[in-house]
């Protein structure tokens, strides 16, 4: 049993690969100290490389377990505070709204809210079906039950912090969605995800130039010379137009009187990181973006281990107040 510091498991489930991190908690410092990652094959069910990462590290029963929540199960609505409305009510209301949106019994659904400087809230939704699903199917593998379950897109939150107050989107590419999300003064306002997997682009440039995805992942010199920048910028013409309609779609539906070209900056995030400079220059040659495109910066050093597990290592870290990501 731990006695004398505090310990976290992350535990970051994709359709791609299992990736688990440990890190120690002593006096505000969060420190890396394990992790373990590998890819799926087709068909693999991700229980049996649980299984095997919790024989590995042998789960004390004081951890700390985070895990991330599929995206897939997820809706995400913006609604507005009914005047009068206490913040300790929010997620009371929600609940009740979403209900009534769904036609689902209350005690079906899990909601989280998030309220803003608008008066609206962001909602997070799933079925509790699903929750108990996830919670099982870690346990099963050997793990404590999780004391976190993270909505997937929330764990790259946990590493950044937008420079800006005023009205900012963030361009989120992942392995296996892609997102935008509005904030106002820092807060997330508002979230749309649509098809989208950078594991699709990297499969490409891994056929097309033989560089290899541990590469990608380690953002060699390889990554700068001009055939990868041509064949990365062709692949990606089309994302601007498709980012561009999910945009408009959620201003018009949350900030009726903005306008694309009102939005102060937009800030692009990839998993992995080492894409984002190739994805910030097809955007900024967008009309629409009119050159306020730049790369999200990080929070803490996402050198070590996959940004996805990191964010969850940190939110689990967060469970014991305030902390600074060390990576030994």
């Amino acid at each position: 049993m731990q006695i004398f510091h505090k310990m976290i498991t992350a535990i970051d489930i994709t359709s791609r690969y299992v990736s688990l991190a440990r890190g120690r908690k002593s006096r505000g410092i969060l420190t890396l100290i394990q992790d373990f990652y590998k890819d799926l094959k087709k068909d693999e069910n991700p229980s049996e490389l649980l299984k095997e990462f919790s024989h590995k590290i042998r789960p004390d029963i004081e951890d700390i377990v985070t895990v991330n929540f599929p995206n897939e199960n997820l809706l995400f609505y913006t609604i507005d505070v009914p005047s009068g409305l206490k913040p300790q009510e929010d997620k009371d209301y929600a609940r009740t709204e979403v209900s009534r949106l769904l036609n689902l019994p209350a005690n079906e659904i899990v909601v989280e809210s998030i309220r803003n400087t608008l008066n609206k809230m962001l909602i997070v939704v799933s079925r509790q079906r699903d929750i108990n699903q996830v919670v099982s199917t870690i346990a099963q593998a050997g793990f404590l039950e999780p004391d976190v379950v993270l909505p997937d897109l929330f764990k790259y939150f946990e590493l950044i912090d937008l420079p800006t107050t005023s009205t900012s989107v963030l361009l989120l590419f992942t392995p296996e969605y892609g997102a935008v999300v509005i904030f106002i003064a820092k807060i997330p306002v508002a979230i749309r995800t649509f098809a989208y997997s950078t594991w699709e682009l990297m499969d490409i440039l891994v056929e097309e130039t033989g560089i290899t995805q541990e590469d990608i992942h380690k953002k060699v010199d390889a990554l700068s010379t001009s055939n990868i920048a041509s064949l990365t910028s062709s692949l990606l013409t089309d994302l601007p137009y498709t980012v561009e309609r999910e945009i408009i779609f959620l201003l018009n539906t949350v900030l009726p009187n903005t306008s694309i070209r009102d939005v102060s900056n937009f800030y692009v995030l990839c998993d992995p990181p080492a894409l984002i400079e190739f994805y910030v220059r097809v955007f900024n040659q967008f009309e629409s973006f009119q050159g306020k495109v730049q790369g999200t910066k990080f929070s803490v050093k996402c050198n070590e281990v996959g940004i996805g597990v990191l964010g969850l290592l940190v939110r689990g870290g967060a469970e014991f107040g305030k902390n600074k990501l060390v990576q030994a």
